[in-house]
């Protein structure tokens, strides 16, 4: 009596199943040679990617601020709340000034905002 379908298969894909470490030597996969880990204290300098792309969005935010201040008050008060957490993080970054101006702006058109909203 030959074995069923279900056998068949199942055996197949056992063989096609590898165990094991993928590293190990003979192994089909190719090992990385070099890791560089990423130190958490590097994402927090002034000269960081991460604070100084909070400033130039803290900017982009300001004119979805000044849009919201004019139509939409009650919304606007969200988005510069947005805009001001992301000037006081670029206060850390190597573009304080601009972060400075950012957050004063932000700050006012908040406070515009609110007081159409009452």
């Amino acid at each position: 009596m030959p074995p069923s379908a279900s056998q068949q298969t199942s055996q197949g894909s056992e063989a096609a199943v590898r165990r094991g470490n993928p590293f190990a030597s003979g192994s089909d996969r190719p090992v990385i040679a070099s890791v560089t880990p990423m130190i958490q204290e590097e994402a927090w300098v002034p000269e960081s990617g991460m604070l100084q792309a909070s400033v130039l969005a803290a900017l982009i935010v300001l004119v979805f601020s000044l849009a919201c201040w004019r139509l939409f008050p009650a919304g606007g008060i969200l988005v510069t709340g947005l805009g001001c957490a992301l000037s006081i993080l670029g206060m850390f970054s190597s573009r304080v000034v601009a972060a400075g101006m950012c957050l004063l702006a932000h700050a006012a058109l908040f406070v515009g905002c609110y007081l159409q909203v009452i």
